[in-house]
């Protein structure tokens, strides 16, 4: 079905609420409206433009009062809308009213697909299969650097200080310096990228990131913390920022240095330089590591949630149900694995995996 960009279907609900489709179009107010709402890097359209797509897409607007209340954007595939947003709050009756505005007006459609939202779906009212499978920290960022120091618990707090001491006597050329966006120099992102790389393949062999979006990305809302010594670079972080939050895309260090803490030296040195350019959320990403939480982390989950149109095109879609149900169940089987890195099955299987990912690499 397709839908003139110019003239958006629309349709008033008894609530109040005022609904709007663009197909085949994201409308010029969505971007900023989108990180107004969401202020979340996987629903920004700075990473869909390099991350993802912003080719085919259409643009799903809830007003109320007038104003964007929800802004999903996604793309038909066949007879499911595969809905674009991940990382996002989304209350159960604006799923429901995305869900039924979307089976009125798109007749060919029988499943609803999203990645990663957190909602709950409780008597919903639409046959609807859910699972974790995201998960991330958020530091809820205090007014000032010297309030964080100070919610960190003392031993921390304590080591953190000493090792910068250290360092700092150790190496008197010792510096932390940040850039954002366009003054980020090239070669600085490449070499912590490639030192990021160094230090996971240690753990997973062959690991590489996806380096020239990382740095398109990082041209866009990047924000770089770089330590060095002599000139040379020691450690650093990868960020992005997206309205008041930060987002860490990756962590380097040399462990040459490795006795100075230089890890969570370099962590906390951007934790405090996002504070002073008014950041109130500190996004560390996936991975349930101790450090984390030391750093006051908080760990936040994300579902994949599947909807369909009746119990009769589920029964119709078996295969996309058996294949999410066993999604659900590699991912319990994947934070097992994670959180029992010492078990012996969890190393049995780590192993298989990374003989596996080698064999397919050569």
């Amino acid at each position: 079905m397709e839908t003139t960009a110019a003239q958006p279907t629309g349709t008033l609900n008894s609530s109040g609420t005022d609904v709007n489709f663009y197909f085949n179009e994201i409308p010029e107010f969505a971007g900023p409206e989108i990180e107004r709402l969401y202020n979340t890097l996987h629903s920004s359209l700075p990473f869909f433009r390099i991350f993802r797509t912003t080719s085919d897409v259409s643009t799903y607007v809830a007003r109320r009062e007038g104003r964007p209340a929800v802004i999903l954007l996604f793309q038909i595939h066949g007879r499911t809308v595969d809905v674009l947003n991940e990382m996002i709050d989304l209350e159960k009756e604006e799923v429901e009213r995305f869900a039924s505005h979307v089976f009125a007006e798109l007749p060919q459609v029988h499943i609803i697909s999203f990645k990663a939202i957190r909602t709950t779906m409780d008597r919903f009212a639409y046959p609807v299969q859910q699972h974790n499978a995201k998960d991330t920290y958020v530091i809820a960022l205090p007014d000032t650097p010297e309030a964080y120091l100070d919610r960190l618990a003392k031993s921390l707090r304590k080591d953190i200080l000493k090792d910068l001491r250290k360092i700092a006597r150790a190496y008197p050329s010792f510096s932390s310096r940040f850039y954002e966006k366009d003054e980020i120099p090239e070669q600085v992102l490449r070499d912590l990228i490639r030192m990021s790389e160094d230090r996971i393949s240690k753990q997973v062999s062959d690991f590489s990131h996806d380096e020239q979006r990382i740095v398109a990305l990082a041209r866009q809302c990047g924000f770089v913390n770089v330590l060095t010594i002599d000139g040379k670079i020691c450690a650093g972080t990868v960020n992005y920022f997206i309205g008041d939050s930060n987002f860490e895309e990756l962590i380097a260090r040399d462990p040459t240095y490795r006795n100075f803490g230089i890890g969570i030296l370099t962590m906390y040195l951007t934790i405090c330089e996002a504070i002073r350019r008014g950041k109130k959320k500190f996004y560390l990403g996936g991975g349930r590591f101790d450090y984390k939480e030391k750093l006051l982390g908080v760990l936040t989950d994300a579902d994949h949630v599947e909807i369909y149109r009746s119990r009769a095109t589920m029964f119709l879609h078996l295969g996309n149900a058996a294949k999410t149900l066993l999604q659900a169940y590699l991912r319990l089987a994947k934070l097992w694995v994670h959180t029992h890195k010492e078990h012996a099955l969890s190393k049995l299987v780590t192993g298989i995996f990374n003989l596996y990912k080698h064999q397919k690499v050569r």
